[in-house]
């Protein structure tokens, strides 16, 4: 198994590469799953032992496998290590793909995308959603509106929400185009919503989209989806250029 990661050395220095260290880490287990060197339900070698086959200190590792983690590629199992999670692996190289190239760029991408399907989505909702739908989304709302009441982070709810307005177009193609996407969405409204300054604004553009889906006003839910979109793109803008 090491020999497989130390076929070619990381590139140490930041000006020999474009990519972080623990990019290159991410990227090496990768190409280490494309060529069947790892399977699922194997067990990947301790952080020490990678941070020793990798030539570099333990803390690009330990971002390689949160990274990795994050995408579903691997799960930590407590007291018994780290294994390649037994999921399709097809749909996890193709995320993992998504990161590979500028994560920046593809996080803009990425909201260019969710307004061509998430636009007709509540346009459709509005239309469309029954009453079970309405309850869903206010459940979720509340769920919300508790999580930020105690300072606990809202981006797996706010996902949530979004989902349950999709689900309310009744539409299973735009249904399966969100399930495909849910990992990286999750990810972007992960970074969106890191500045718990935007829980309540995103709160407020939640429940202003569920006020015109109930009253069935598809016009004024796309207006505030729009808007809530572009309040988020924003926000993912300024990160990027400060980091």
């Amino acid at each position: 198994m090491k020999n497989f990661f130390v076929e070619t050395p990381l590139k140490k220095y930041v000006e020999d590469s474009s990519d972080a260290l623990y990019m290159q880490i991410v990227s090496r287990i990768q190409q280490l799953m494309r060529e069947g060197h790892l399977k699922e339900g194997d067990k990947l070698p301790s952080e020490r032992e990678l941070a020793e086959i990798f030539n570099v200190s333990r803390v690009p590792v330990r971002e390689a496998l949160k990274v990795l983690e994050f995408l579903g590629a691997i799960q930590h199992i407590r007291g018994e290590g780290v294994f390649v999670k037994k999921i399709e692996m097809k749909r996890i190289l193709h995320t993992i793909d998504f990161f590979m190239t500028d994560p920046a760029d593809q996080l803009i991408n990425l909201f260019e995308a969710r307004e061509a399907f998430e636009i007709q989505a509540v346009r459709l909702a509005a239309e469309r959603r029954t009453e079970a739908d309405i309850e869903e989304m206010q459940q979720v709302l509340l769920e919300m509106e508790f999580l930020i009441s105690v300072g606990k982070p809202v981006s797996d709810v706010s996902t949530k929400f979004h989902t349950a307005v999709i689900a309310a177009a009744h539409n299973d193609v735009i249904i399966q185009v969100n399930e495909f996407l849910s990992d990286l969405l999750s990810y972007s409204r992960q970074k969106s919503l890191s500045d718990a300054t935007r829980h309540a604004v995103s709160l407020q553009y939640h429940q202003l989209i569920l006020h015109h889906i109930i009253e069935r006003n598809p016009q004024a839910a796309v207006c505030v989806m729009q808007e809530h979109l572009n309040n988020a793109k924003i926000a993912i803008e300024k990160m990027i250029h400060s980091e």
